[in-house]
């Protein structure tokens, strides 16, 4: 007798950091091997489209699989935001003051890696590198501290840094611990701080530089979207812009770019809101930007199927994920994975979370298979879920998104012309104006929540990246959405 699907296929984790096994049946995207050849050093994506998938990839591969880099990563979701602006502060009137406390984090990271490597490896540290390690040690409490402990340090507390080959002797730190509120609040620690955290950084730096030779370093960076506030958006937006700088500086820096890579992880949206020069050449040069399309979202369940598929099942590389379902073709002649495609933004989280839901409704059956009707009653739980995930995604950027999607909801059908959008959407926002409804419509088509017609058939952006918007033609809600905003497809 066949074994049933739900005897042997699980539920999958949707977020890439709680999956214990994503390493197992993580395969190689071409976003990988860019990183690892190209000059391109900065990685863009929607959220849920698997940043933090090759984030965790990344963390955990052998050198010889990156090509010689040993990988230093940073996660931020627990960043402690305000601790960069009073660098800045210190610093008042420099441009580059954050620019140098994302230095000032990289450099400690980068030289604490190279001591560890450089020791694994049997090598006898140089004068300068003994004279850092102890510093390290000595200031930081350990000899890789984490980010908190390099922003957190006890430099405030040190009375003066001896410079590289002079012996430091005994560090006294008999201040009490510090508080970066009390720090805020008392000039003089503040110019300690400044004074401490800068040397360093220069002394860190050229030690790095002088003893890096036959090593490669990459740091990466990833949930660089959490925690923002609101009404500290403004600032944080200073904050990645300068993080972008220091990238390309470094990745333009002959003395090291060979040897240091930075890759920040940040949601696409994130980066096209910051406002910087040479922001569209920097997109050109060095941009990674992750993108799926049904091939390869297929390519990617699949992995999945063939890790937990008993011996006896019948797997077909050309049906790929299609060998779970009973039949080959569903409404309209779609294939069941490409129905599921279509009611999802080509994102690995939303082929998960619709699979999650077929399992949850799957009865055992003669055929050990999911059934189309499975598919089709998934589809309700699944769009749910996507607009909990809109919601999750814009709430700190974008707080009027929830609103915003009452608005398609208040128009009640999936198809509709513009002055339909204008007439509800100035029942949900009364007293907008033209900029303001020409604003929320852009947002919506630019992250695919609506879309129109190309070449006879309904796209949107996340399916169709050049797709351009025209007010004369009709707009379609996504079909993600069409059941958790209670559309129908058209007026009687």
């Amino acid at each position: 007798m066949t074994t049933d699907i739900k005897n042997w296929l699980p539920e999958f984790q949707a977020a890439a950091e709680t999956d214990a096994e994503l390493g197992n049946y993580f395969f190689t995207v071409p976003e990988i091997n860019q990183l690892i050849i190209s000059k391109s050093w900065l990685v863009l994506g929607r959220k849920g489209t698997g940043k933090t998938a090759i984030y965790k990839y990344l963390e955990t591969a052998d050198r010889d699989a990156l090509k010689g880099y040993s990988v230093i990563s940073l996660n931020f979701k627990d960043y402690p935001w305000p601790i960069h602006k009073l660098y800045k502060e210190v610093l008042s009137g420099e441009l580059s003051a954050y620019q140098k406390s994302w230095k000032y984090l990289f450099f400690v990271k980068a030289l604490s890696k190279l001591i560890e490597q450089q020791e694994i490896d049997g090598k006898k540290l140089s004068k300068d590198m003994k004279w850092a390690k102890n510093y390290i040690e000595k200031i930081y409490g350990k000899p890789s501290p984490t980010i908190l402990e390099v922003l957190k340090s006890k430099i405030v507390r040190i009375d003066k840094i001896k410079a590289p080959g002079v012996d430091m002797g005994e560090l006294s730190f008999d201040l009490g611990e510090l508080s970066f509120d009390k720090i805020s609040e008392d000039k003089d620690l503040q110019d300690k701080l400044q004074s401490n955290a800068f040397t360093l950084l220069n002394y860190f730096e050229n030690i790095f530089k002088e003893n890096v030779a036959g090593y490669k370093f990459m740091i990466i960076l990833d949930q660089l979207d959490e925690n923002w506030l609101s009404g500290e958006i403004e600032e944080y937006s200073k904050v990645l812009i300068n993080l972008l700088n220091v990238c390309r500086n470094i990745s333009t820096d002959e003395s090291i770019n060979k040897f240091l890579k930075i890759v920040p992880f940040m949601r696409s949206d994130i980066y096209h809101s910051l406002r910087f020069n040479d922001k569209n050449k920097l997109f050109q040069d060095s941009a990674i930007v992750i993108s799926w399309n049904n091939e390869s979202l297929d390519r990617m369940f699949y992995q999945r199927v063939k890790k937990y598929a008993p011996t006896e099942f019948d797997l077909n590389e050309n049906k790929k994920s299609g060998v779970l379902f009973e039949v080959d073709f569903v409404r309209q002649g779609t294939p069941p994975f490409h129905f599921i495609t279509r009611r999802s933004f080509f994102r690995p989280r939303d082929i998960i979370v619709y699979f999650n839901k077929i399992s949850k409704i799957h009865r055992i059956n003669k055929t050990g298979l999911y059934t189309s009707n499975e598919l089709y009653d998934a589809a309700v739980e699944a769009s749910t879920n996507v607009y909990g995930e809109i919601i999750d995604e814009w709430s700190n950027q974008f707080p009027e998104i929830e609103k915003l999607l009452g608005v398609l909801q208040l128009i009640s059908v999936e198809t509709f012309k513009h002055s339909d959008f204008v007439t509800k959407y100035r029942q949900g926002f009364p007293g907008a104006t033209e900029i303001d409804i020409n604003k929320h419509l852009n947002f919506l088509f630019d992250n695919s929540i609506i879309g129109q017609k190309k070449q006879g058939r309904w796209e949107y952006i996340c399916s169709s990246p050049n797709l351009k918007m025209n007010i004369e033609k009709s707009y379609r809600t996504h079909q993600a959405l069409k059941y958790r905003l209670q559309l129908t497809e058209g007026r009687s």
